[in-house]
């Protein structure tokens, strides 16, 4: 069958030659692609189609001809139809190297990088999740309500009682806070007419339980009963109510309020630290941990301040002012409750005199920084949309010495890599860590200096 002939329903036979960057299997008529989501490069596939256009089409995997060795059974049974994960159908080795490959040909595509990326810096495969967040969603003609994560490519919500990427602790969690919203009436929020109360479930668990129930209103309906439910499965927990009243998709409102239990700090690495549920942490510790290390080691003899942007609850801002007791280190963070809990942290820890905390967008703070003559280093950990040109434009014009950049996305890093390159950087080392395993999602370490820098300001 031609390009030219498939329309959507058509099913046809072809042997995947290539994984695509979402990690689905690519079958070639000529020089025509299908994408076909589970299936593995070197499989003979039976397809059928369910998207076509001139220039590529998607394809459902009806069968499996012939399987590759690398196919395994998944061990969650709502795989396939859950948009968690994309890669269960894969043995571990096959997972990384993906992920591997991905990242080597996004840098090509997107940065024209040809360079060796070593092997992905990997851990625990399941249960290693320490962040849970659920939409509430209806179910049936009576309205149920539920929790679950959203099918691929929609919000519609897959009722789940259980998932293997994190702890028994979740599976308990979704149990309870299920049973607390039907036994009380409480509806889950519709986004296209506005109502119902129930809006999402955030619970974190890394040496204590945080419950974070975010709600279409001000207050959290029925609160002593959930109490009465959590108290039931787990020793001792904090409870919070986020209000958020927008009519938009973002999951977390502007502030919490913690309504039962007390704020407990979690043990993270060599520290300890309360962390407020609107602060961003990484959901796997083990890989944090490795991450954060090597960070710290790429920065090793380093002489120079040192800023710090996206810094968060200030983890990393205190393994690197640790690691190195010479170093004045200005931290920089946008939301506010995340630069309390680093103030608290370093305070705590004896960093607070060579540790400035900044609550401030880094567009504004790069904007207004001008060239310094100590030889400076920047780390910058960006969400996924990568940092603001005003960002990279700001790092160019202090002229930093070194540039350390975690990366959560691909094809960003590629983007950022591009303009520090062409604006007197070089890149002196890579290394992806598979911070999720499961998923497509890649966690990637660059270090770049200053090209024609002082040797003092070398690793």
């Amino acid at each position: 069958m031609t390009k030219e002939r498939l329309r959507i329903g058509d099913e046809i036979e072809g042997t995947v030659s290539d994984f695509g960057m979402s990690g689905e299997g690519i079958v070639k008529l000529g020089a025509y692609p299908v994408f076909v989501p589970f299936a593995i490069v070197g499989e003979q596939v039976k397809i059928k189609i369910t998207y076509a256009k001139k220039d590529y089409a998607f394809g459902e995997l009806i069968e499996v001809l012939s399987p590759s060795k690398d196919r395994i059974k998944p061990r969650c049974r709502y795989f396939g139809r859950c948009g968690g994960c994309d890669l269960q159908h894969l043995d571990a080795p096959m997972q990384e190297e993906v992920k591997r490959l991905n990242l080597v040909r996004t840098l090509m595509k997107n940065a024209g990088l040809d360079i060796v990326v070593p092997e992905v810096v990997s851990g625990a495969r399941w249960a290693y999740r320490n962040k849970l967040s659920l939409p509430f969603g209806s179910l049936g003609k009576h309205g149920k309500t539920v929790l679950g994560f959203y099918e691929k490519k929609s919000h519609w919500v897959v009722p789940m009682k259980s998932c293997p990427l994190h702890g028994d602790w979740a599976d308990k969690l979704i149990a309870a806070v299920t049973a607390w919203a039907n036994e009380n009436g409480i509806k889950a929020y519709d986004e296209k007419t506005g109502k119902g109360q129930l809006r999402h479930l955030v619970a974190r668990y890394v040496t204590t339980l945080s419950v974070t129930v975010v709600v279409n209103g001000d207050n959290l309906p029925h609160a002593d009963n959930l109490v009465k439910k959590l108290d039931a499965v787990f020793d001792g927990y904090a409870l919070y109510v986020c209000p958020n009243k927008t009519r938009t998709n973002v999951i977390m409102g502007d502030s919490v309020k913690l309504i039962h239990g007390k704020e407990t700090p979690q043990e993270l690495g060599a520290f300890s630290a309360v962390v407020s549920p609107l602060s961003f942490l990484q959901v796997n510790d083990e890989i944090r941990d490795r991450l954060y290390s090597d960070v710290c080691k790429a920065l090793d003899g380093f002489e120079g301040d040192i800023v710090e942007l996206y810094s968060g609850v200030g983890l990393l801002t205190a393994e690197i002012a640790s690691r190195l007791p010479d170093a004045e280190i200005t931290a920089v963070e946008i939301v506010p409750s995340a630069v309390d809990d680093a103030r608290s942290l370093m305070k705590k820890l004896g960093l607070d005199g060579r540790v400035t905390e900044i609550c401030a967008d880094a567009v504004e703070y790069m904007s207004s920084l001008e060239t310094s003559e100590k030889c400076r280093a920047v780390v910058v950990d960006p969400p996924r949309k990568g940092c603001d040109a005003p960002v990279l434009e700001g790092i160019v014009k202090a002229d930093f010495g070194k540039i350390v950049y975690v990366s959560c996305n691909p094809a960003t890093l590629a983007r950022d890599l591009k303009f520090l390159l062409a604006n007197g950087y070089t890149l002196t080392s890579i290394q992806p860590y598979d911070m999720f395993p499961q998923t497509m999602h890649v966690e990637t370490l660059v270090v770049l200096e200053k090209v024609g820098q002082s040797k003092k300001c070398r690793m």
